[in-house]
This record gives C-alpha cells, sequence and structure tokens, in this order.
C-alpha cells in the first residue's frame, strides 16, 4: 500500500481533532482581555443617542424578555444599558412579560449595582446605586398586549407594588412616575416576538420610542420596523452587544465573544482553503499519473 501524501493525510484527519482546535481558539480567545475593534453600524448608534439624548430624569423601562438560552447574546445588552443609564443617573424600570425574565433581570440589575458601587468607592465618589431611587423590578405580568397597555395608564394598575411587594408610592423612583409620558423610552430585550407587541400597543398609540435588543437571527425582521421609525434603535446579537460596549466605553464579554468568534471564523475559513488546496492537489496527481500510464 503507497504511502499517504501530507494532502491525503490531511483530507482524511479525523474531525475530532478539528473540533478540538476549534474548541482551543475559543478558550484562548475567551481568556484573552476584550479587545475586539468592532465598527458600529447606524441601527446601534440610534439606539445608543436614544438613550444618551433623553432626559435622565426620565426613567427607562427595560423589559427582560428572554430565557436563559437566549443569555449568551442577550446578556451583554442588559448588562450595557443598565451601565449607561447608572452613569447618566437615570432611573431603570425592569419588568418582564415573560416569567424566566424575571430571575435574570434580578440577577443582572444586583450584578451592575455591585460592580457600580465598588468602582465608586475606589474612586471616592459617595453616590451610590440604591433599589427604590435608581432602579425598580416591577417583575411578572402575564397578558402581553394587556400590560402593555396597562402602563400606558398608570403603572400602578399593573404593578401596585415591586416584586418584593413595595409599593410604589412609597418608592423615590415612582414620584413623579405614572406611564409612557414620563417615560425616556422602552427597551425589549427579547428573544421571541414581543418587540411587535411592544410597537403595535406602546409606541403607536403613546408615541414612546422603543428600542429593542434581540438575538442575530432575529434581526433581520425588524429592519422593517427600524427604516420606518416605529423602533427608534436595535442590537442584534452579539456584534450588536460589542458595537454598544465600544460606545459606552466599557468593553467587556460580547467583546471578548467577538474575540472568539473571528478566531473561529478564521480557523474555518483557513480549513476550507487548506482542504481545497489539497483536493486539486490529489487530483492533479491522479491525472498526471493517468496520462503517464496511457498507451503512446
Amino acid at each position: 500500500m503507497a504511502e499517504q501524501t501530507i494532502f491525503e493525510r490531511f483530507l482524511t484527519i479525523n474531525r475530532r481533532w478539528i473540533f478540538l482546535v476549534l474548541g482551543l481558539v475559543v478558550v484562548i480567545a475567551l481568556l484573552l482581555p476584550p479587545s475586539a475593534d468592532v465598527r458600529v453600524t447606524t441601527p446601534v448608534i440610534r439606539f445608543y443617542q436614544v438613550i444618551e439624548t433623553s432626559d435622565p430624569a426620565k426613567p427607562l423601562i427595560i423589559a427582560v424578555d428572554t430565557p436563559p438560552s437566549g443569555l449568551p447574546e442577550l446578556e451583554p445588552m442588559i448588562v450595557g444599558i443598565l451601565q449607561h443609564c447608572f452613569k447618566r443617573s437615570q432611573p431603570v424600570i425592569l419588568l418582564a412579560l415573560q416569567m424566566e425574565g424575571v430571575s435574570i433581570a434580578e440577577r443582572l440589575v444586583e450584578q451592575v449595582q455591585s460592580e457600580y458601587n465598588a468602582r465608586a468607592a475606589e474612586r471616592g465618589d459617595t453616590r451610590r446605586i440604591k433599589m427604590g431611587e435608581d432602579w425598580a423590578l416591577l417583575g411578572y405580568r402575564a397578558g402581553f398586549s394587556a400590560v402593555i397597555l396597562g402602563l400606558g395608564d398608570d403603572v400602578r394598575a399593573v404593578f401596585p407594588t415591586d416584586l418584593y411587594g413595595n409599593y410604589l408610592d412609597e418608592m423615590p423612583l415612582f414620584d413623579d412616575y405614572h406611564n409612557y409620558a414620563d417615560t425616556a423610552a422602552v427597551v425589549d430585550i427579547s428573544w421571541s416576538s414581543t418587540p411587535e407587541l411592544w410597537v403595535q400597543f406602546a409606541g403607536g398609540p403613546f408615541g414612546v420610542p422603543i428600542l429593542v435588543g434581540c438575538t442575530a437571527v432575529s434581526a433581520p425582521q425588524y429592519y422593517a420596523y427600524l427604516q420606518t421609525d416605529q423602533m427608534s434603535g436595535l442590537l442584534g446579537g452579539l456584534k450588536g452587544a460589542a458595537e454598544y460596549e465600544k460606545l459606552i466605553n466599557e468593553p467587556a464579554s460580547a467583546t471578548r465573544g467577538m474575540v472568539a468568534q473571528t478566531g473561529a471564523h478564521l480557523l474555518i475559513v483557513i480549513l476550507i482553503v487548506l482542504g481545497n488546496i489539497a483536493y486539486f492537489a490529489i487530483e492533479l496527481r491522479k491525472r498526471r499519473e493517468k496520462k503517464k500510464h496511457q498507451p503512446h
């Protein structure tokens, strides 16, 4: 049996070695500091500008409508938006139209609050982020469209208390807050079709800006809403989250994820190119051998 050439060995390589190399590339990239330089696109700039130019005295509603399976792409968005608002001293009202979103929102807002307060302590800043003043977690209510419409009338009619049983009337954040007229914008971080409901029942009837953060696979269906200004900004997938981290100057997990994604894509492209080179090299050798053995 003739010895295999390097090209033949490459084409018959055990695919488990490829998965192993791919895994190593991703793990190494995730361990490196977040340093990917992403180009910021218009939908993300619009998203950022709506928050950045809004009245910081008006709260931002963030609806966390995703199960845990959506978090690899959506968690960096929630963290980035909370960081952006806390930097601007802009209050945040968190709620969920899907039950799983409550615990996710609670974990992330407490995480960002803790990190912000730790940084403030290092800087010698006496200001601290506090529940009831800088943020409130209202929890979950069933009935998608009814909840969204109810918030346009009076938030107290839908959520008399927050998740922990505190009455909204007893919280400083709600002293001058009643409905969408007192809201800077609504952000829906979604894994499903809830952004369309926010457009239909909040953006259209009440005129409040609707911002959407969604998975990359969902983003294309919302560009029509963006082009017609029914949505004011869009973060699409991990790339959108990384762009937002760049705008707020807080490179973190999304930026690090882009490094891993870029490394994996580069490896796949290199393997495809090498595979094609090996294939054509083998075919060329076969033709030469066939031609050499043909009778003259």
